[in-house]
């Protein structure tokens, strides 16, 4: 289970997924800050979904799992970095699943 980490990134490309059991979820949107790196690979890699980026907003925040097509991916972390939302990036981090097919 491969990741491609890229520090001061997020994207808004569509919306966040949940895995179908709700586990780790808080809230409306999130997974559980508490969760490591390693069990979001494990619930993303069961997901029908079959998301590809997994992002976390700060040292103390949620997780996010999203779904974005691999060749669109930089061009939506650019896009964000560019918007009024841009300088929130700092604490986040974005992390693409390497080996997942779509």
């Amino acid at each position: 289970m491969d990741t491609i980490q890229i520090e001061h990134a997020d994207l808004m490309w569509g919306k966040n997924l949940h895995p179908s059991d709700g586990e780790g979820r808080v809230g409306k949107q999130g997974i559980d800050a508490n969760y490591t790196l390693d069990m979001l690979k494990e619930i993303a890699y069961r997901m029908p979904e079959k998301p590809n980026i997994i992002i976390k907003s700060g040292k103390n925040a949620k997780w996010y799992i999203k779904k974005c097509p691999t060749d669109k991916i930089i061009r939506e972390i650019e896009k964000f970095r560019n918007s009024v939302y841009g300088k929130n990036v700092r604490r986040c981090t974005t992390y693409v699943l390497s080996n997942v097919v779509e």
